[in-house]
């Protein structure tokens, strides 16, 4: 045999070793960080020495490439990615889930059981050939005797078929939810990426992959307990995280942000403002008389509807990093969070905050007391969620959590029955003045008595929204007694507070007349 030029030996070589070293890495997903809405996976694989082109499977088919970045150990030089999408089904390795053990281990259960109630009847048959003369029995042995052991083990039979049957229906209603779970988690079969990337590996070293994908979020809940005592509210800060990427993130590190990468970059820039004269308007022929309006109106209607939309709040133990944007939260461990939309909670930590509790209470509305705590403004962000109030260990309903504008939070613990709020009848007077009667006049009273009926004092905050003329032409004069607290209640027009200490068992009286003015022949329209 003619041995090859050492050039081609070198060339098959190095074919060979091109071809032996391209292999398909299992990866892991190290990290997650989920934001309302999306979330940024980072997985890592080992590269083993030598290696020309690796390929990296079962990877999600909704991740955005434009965000896809590669960084390997300085061992590793990176070349180009190539990205491919396949039906699952095509990939053995895809294909597994981790309900696969357990439905296996029932499938087989449940043959066992089928196997063994087959036995059963095999046995019944046999017993019935007895029965009827078609079976061998002893001579020797007397009718009674035989007809007893037939009776005895066709009822063993018979009972040992009703309990394998038993069994069976439980071991299937078991099986049932985990291949409905199974197959929600991988509906028809889905899509997977793979990735294939050409490098050289001077030695063994880590690669790391860092992408972006839409669907995952995190929604924000919390929980209120007042303790009206010490005069503190503990507030509990809990998520619920949901992804249905295609991938399951099994033993990941998770951490949750309230910032978004998929929010604008940039404000609006400024519009020119021009004003100039309008041009004459050409005159409308008749036949235009009857024509439809503009559709001016119409165009105002939907651009209200779509910021309506747009205002609408998303659907959105813990070490909290506050940084000047956002605020992110890294959760303990190792975590596990299946794909398939089921939701996984998660608590972020409890900060108890000084709180001033009083009773409120709005006569003109609702003759109730109110048992409120006003907590100072929390910082950092804090993104609107579903919050759980308690006074103490009862729970007292859910509201809605809105940090707002205010630099004060108010939250309300629900009705205080130990405060007594009633309102007194007051006489109403409507009378003629000025000269020949040319202006009305009307005087509305306002009277309300509230007790403490505890055995403690209360810090008491009645409100009273007092009539407020929007037109010159209509005067109203106010006097209160005793004297509100100064200035609008919070900031909002014509709205005075009384606020009172009131010791156990004392009761308060506050009062409030109104004189509103206005020419006889013109109409007045109130709203409140």
């Amino acid at each position: 045999m003619t041995p090859l030029p050492s050039f081609l030996a070198a060339t098959v070589l190095l074919g060979l070793s091109l071809t032996s070293t391209a292999a398909e890495l299992a990866s892991r997903i190290a990290r997650v960080t989920v934001y309302p809405g999306t979330a940024v996976v980072e997985r890592t694989a080992r590269v083993p020495a030598g290696a020309r082109e690796v390929v990296l499977n079962c990877l999600s088919p909704q991740f955005d490439m434009a965000s896809l970045r590669i960084e390997a150990d300085a061992p590793i030089r990176l070349g180009p990615v190539t990205a491919t999408t396949r039906p699952r089904s095509e990939s053995a390795a895809c294909s597994t889930s981790p309900l696969d053990g357990r439905i296996t281990a029932l499938e087989d259960r449940i043959a066992a059981l089928a196997a063994e109630h087959a036995s059963q009847e095999l046995v019944l048959g046999l017993l019935k050939g007895l029965g009827s003369g078609e079976g061998t029995r002893t001579p020797n042995a007397p009718l009674a005797t035989t007809l007893t052991l037939v009776q005895r083990s066709g009822q063993d039979a018979y009972q040992q078929q009703h309990r394998l049957q038993r069994e069976r229906e439980k071991l299937e209603r078991e099986l049932a939810p985990l291949k409905v779970e199974r197959e929600r988690q991988q509906p028809g079969g889905g899509e997977v990426r793979q990735l294939r990337v050409q490098l050289q590996a001077g030695a063994e070293g880590e690669l790391r992959l860092q992408y972006q994908t839409a669907g995952p979020t995190w929604a924000p809940a919390y929980r209120a307990t007042l303790d009206p005592t010490a005069a503190t509210v503990e507030m509990e800060r809990q998520a619920q995280v949901s992804q249905n990427t295609g991938e399951d993130w099994t033993g990941v590190a998770l951490r949750l942000s309230t910032g978004s990468p998929q929010s604008a970059t940039s404000g609006p820039a400024p519009r020119r403002w021009e004003i100039s004269p309008r041009p004459p308007m050409p005159a409308a022929p008749v036949a235009m008389a009857m024509a439809a309006p503009a559709p001016a109106p119409m165009m105002a209607r939907a651009g209200k509807a779509q910021v309506a939309e747009m205002a609408e709040p998303m659907d959105f133990a813990v070490q909290v990093r506050q940084g000047e944007f956002a605020t992110e939260f890294e959760v303990p461990g190792q975590v596990d969070v299946a794909q398939g939309g089921q939701r996984v909670a998660f608590s972020l930590g409890t900060q108890r905050w000084p709180a001033r509790v009083k009773v409120q209470t709005v006569p003109q509305a609702d003759p109730s007391a109110w048992l409120i705590a006003e907590v100072a403004r929390p910082d950092g962000v804090w993104p609107d969620g579903s919050l759980q109030l308690l006074r103490g260990t009862q729970v007292v309903g859910r509201t809605v959590w809105r940090l707002g504008e205010r630099e004060t939070l108010a939250l309300s613990f629900g009705r205080d029955e130990q405060v007594r709020v009633q309102n007194l009848p007051v006489t109403q007077q409507t009378a003629s003045a000025g000269f020949i009667g040319t202006r009305t006049e009307r005087r509305v009273g306002r009277l309300v008595e509230v007790e403490n009926r505890r055995r403690t004092p209360v810090t008491l905050e009645v409100l009273e929204a007092t009539p407020v003329s929007t037109d010159e032409k209509i005067t109203v004069t106010r006097q209160f007694t005793p004297a509100p607290q100064p200035g609008d209640w919070q900031d909002q027009p014509g709205v005075v507070a009384w606020t009172q200490t009131l010791a156990p068992g004392q009761k308060a009286r506050f009062g409030a007349e109104y004189v509103i003015g206005h020419a006889k022949d013109l109409p007045v329209i109130e709203r409140r």
